[in-house]
């Protein structure tokens, strides 16, 4: 009897991931390629995508039932079908389903359960999942949103340094600017903020955590703030479900895996209105969602049967 597994591929802007899981969830094989982000490059992303699952498939021996992909920039380009269909015609026409990364993440955080998945690394956004129904609370963009998101911390710790320099006041976050930005005085770095891309400004919430956590007043302002501001894109998406509510959060991202005095403040002010509220890290091996995704909509086959 043939082996039978399943596959799950985390396509995002870097790279895609591909990973085969058999029927009892244990991992069988992975394969990695290009990026997969298919609004800003949509044949290319397909390309990837494919070629990552077909390189998969000739790993192993066996009948694979489905494939389930989470593409960055889905939402974007919209037609989830037909981008399904296009890579299911890629790879031997199998059963396959495209959704977005953030619904992905979602599947994989919750195991398959009602709840929330809370991403802050570059970006933030909260996805709720109750009886079906999706509840999506920001996720705006570092223009509109991104509250409590590597991004917006640097962004507001730029902000605070701007501000003391005008005042000509002292501020720990003005001398942590100038040294990485290499430069003598804070007037010079705006220049260079506006020049950088958005992973490289989230990057920089790193140093604002370290001086936060050295007790810099200013730092700590900026780290109290932006976890207030998550906790209440918390609150609004808990307030959105229906009685009973589900009360499972599992959070994902750098910002809220590292950042322990953000993580925490976040936990407080949400347990202050909904004190049996339950936390998790997520692993971030968004694959795994292929075991735990209950949807039949894997139209796409030949000589395959729904799973």
């Amino acid at each position: 009897m043939a082996l039978k597994y399943q596959i799950g591929v985390d396509a995002g802007g870097t790279h895609s991931t591909a990973i085969a899981y058999d029927e009892n969830g244990k991992e069988l094989g992975r394969a990695e390629g290009g990026p997969g982000q298919i609004n800003a490059d949509y044949e290319g992303g397909i390309t990837n995508i494919s070629n990552t699952i077909n390189e998969l498939l000739d790993k192993i021996d066996g009948d694979c039932m489905r494939v389930l992909v989470g593409i960055a920039g889905l939402s974007v380009v919209g037609n989830a079908p037909e981008v399904a269909a296009t890579i299911s015609s890629r790879i031997n026409n199998l059963p396959t389903r495209a959704i977005t990364d953030s619904l992905l993440a979602l599947y994989a955080g919750l195991e398959g359960d009602d709840g929330a998945l809370v991403i802050a690394g570059t970006g933030s956004v909260y996805n709720g999942l109750q009886n079906g129904h999706l509840i999506a609370v920001g996720g705006y963009g570092n223009i509109l949103g991104d509250e409590g998101s590597g991004y917006a911390i640097s962004r507001a710790a730029m902000q605070s340094a701007l501000l003391s320099w005008d005042k000509r006041e002292e501020n720990g976050l003005i001398d942590m600017f100038t040294n990485l930005f290499n430069v003598e005085h804070m007037d010079e770095c705006n220049a260079k903020f506006y020049k950088m891309s958005n992973p490289e400004v989230a990057g920089m919430a790193v140093h604002v955590a370290k001086l936060a956590d050295a007790g810099d007043k200013h730092a700590v302002a900026v780290i109290k703030e932006q976890a207030h501001l998550l906790a209440r894109d918390i609150i609004i998406g808990l307030n959105r479900y229906e009685d009973p509510k589900p009360m499972k959060i599992a959070l994902t991202g750098s910002v809220l895996a590292n950042n322990e005095m953000l993580r925490g403040l976040v936990e407080d002010e949400v347990k202050e209105e909904y004190p049996d509220v339950i936390f998790s890290i997520s692993n971030g091996e968004n694959a795994r969602a292929v075991i735990f995704d209950k949807s039949k909509d894997y139209r796409y086959f030949t000589n395959h049967t729904n799973y």
